[in-house]
């Protein structure tokens, strides 16, 4: 009779031990609720203790959790749809928060789709579709994350980075985006030529400048070193004149000649007298 009772006994306390103690890994986090009500966060590994029948544990994992949100129809600042779709990761920070707000990860993130598709709304509204999809729209989606981390801060859950997945224009508004693109593009190429043009009118008159300057600087000197040798010319005329009368004579003779008769002129003379009495010897 003692063995019979000692049977269901043990089966008992072992059934017993079974339901106090659960395993945690290191990625694992768990939360012990009794009657609903959060009592204990766990996050050491290994085996813990809880109450057998009374205490119900939950898990949830300490590592990266990443969300797609659901296709989003926006309005940009310039007036054009488009539709986006989000890829975000949290983590969970707080878990009797998390519990008591959201309880199942499933609905946490329909929770943050809500919430993502509201802050798509409000920051679409202030950007261009040219700003959201260029390469510099890193301040965008800083944006996007503190917004969304405000609004998820009593989920207990923490939203760590967040990147467009796809951003697409509808079809009827491609046509409008091109010609906007293409006016854009034209507006800057004309800039670019005025812009241009209006260095090179700078570097031609610059240029034109200093060649003026130089060629200017250039008839200075020259006309400096002209003067310089018209005057030492005189000075060795002078002084080769001065003792020798006949040569003196001569070279005047030669001059009155140059300053009476242009080149090409003919001229008939007897060179015995007159005015070219001596032309062919002095």
């Amino acid at each position: 009779m003692k063995k019979t009772l000692l049977i269901p006994a043990a089966f008992l306390a072992l059934a017993l031990l079974v339901s106090s103690l659960y395993k945690l890994y290191p990625y694992e986090i768990a939360l012990v609720t009794r009657f609903g009500e959060a009592k204990e966060v766990q996050r050491e590994p290994g085996l813990h203790f809880k109450m057998p029948w009374i205490d119900e544990m939950t898990k949830y994992s300490s590592r990266l959790y990443e969300y797609y949100s659901d296709t989003a129809s926006v309005i940009t600042s310039n007036k054009q749809t488009i539709e986006v779709d989000i890829l975000a990761t949290f983590v969970i920070t707080d878990p009797k928060k998390f519990y008591q707000t959201s309880r199942t990860i499933d609905r946490a993130i329909r929770r943050l789709d809500d919430v993502t598709y509201s802050v798509m709304l409000q920051v679409a509204g202030k950007n261009t579709f040219e700003e959201i999809i260029s390469n510099n729209r890193e301040p965008i989606l800083q944006d996007i994350l503190k917004s969304t981390r405000d609004q998820t801060a009593d989920y207990g859950l923490d939203v760590k980075t967040v990147q467009f997945k796809k951003v697409l224009l509808l079809a009827a508004n491609e046509e409008q985006v091109y010609k906007s693109m293409i006016t854009e593009r034209e507006r800057i190429s004309i800039q670019t030529r005025a812009e241009g043009e209006a260095e090179s009118n700078q570097i031609r008159s610059k240029a034109d400048w200093e060649s003026a300057k130089i060629v200017a600087d250039a008839n200075v000197r020259a006309a400096k070193i002209k003067s310089e040798g018209d005057k030492e010319a005189a000075d060795i005329i002078n002084k080769a004149t001065q003792n020798n009368l006949e040569l003196y004579t001569y070279m005047k003779r030669l001059e009155m000649y140059r300053a009476s008769i242009k080149p090409g002129t003919s001229v008939i003379a007897n060179p015995s007298e007159g005015v070219f009495k001596n032309l062919l010897t002095p």
